[in-house]
């Protein structure tokens, strides 16, 4: 599937010192650890289940994370981070993330990353119906 009309799922971050060094400048690597907070978020909202499926040996598996920096975030600057999904099928999910400085607006970095759906087994696998037809539905996505 792929998106006809990009929608986003936005989740707002306020840096705080865990997420700084002692210049006050925001660690790079932070920025991949929001990129999984948003995707958590977003499970939260449309599978709660997937705390279960945990327990169970599903998951996701990371096949690639990339994460571009334009501008730098300090402490306490207030982050709008926003999530689209670029490519959905049965087993994977490629997202795509805007990180933006809620103040003004500019845009300090763009990310991207896919996972695959796993088994017990660690195997790449159908994802639960629920979670492919919810995250087809809020985000817009089509039979390409």
């Amino acid at each position: 599937m792929s998106a006809t009309a990009r929608r986003w799922f936005e989740y707002h971050h306020l840096v705080t010192f865990g997420d700084t060094n002692t210049a006050g400048s925001v660690y790079f690597a932070k920025y991949i650890a929001w990129q999984g907070e948003c995707r958590e978020k977003l499970l939260a909202q449309f599978y709660p289940e997937f705390a279960q499926d945990l327990k169970h040996g599903f998951g996701m598996t990371t096949e690639f994370v990339h994460q571009d920096f334009f501008s730098e975030a300090t402490l306490f600057t207030q982050l709008l981070i926003r999530l689209s999904v670029t490519t959905l099928t049965r087993s994977r999910i490629e997202f795509e993330f805007e990180f933006i400085r809620e103040h003004d607006g500019q845009l300090l970095g763009h990310g991207r990353q896919a996972v695959i759906w796993t088994n017990a087994q660690h195997r790449p696998s159908l994802m639960p119906d629920k979670l492919y037809d919810a995250t087809a539905s809020y985000f817009g996505l089509t039979e390409s």
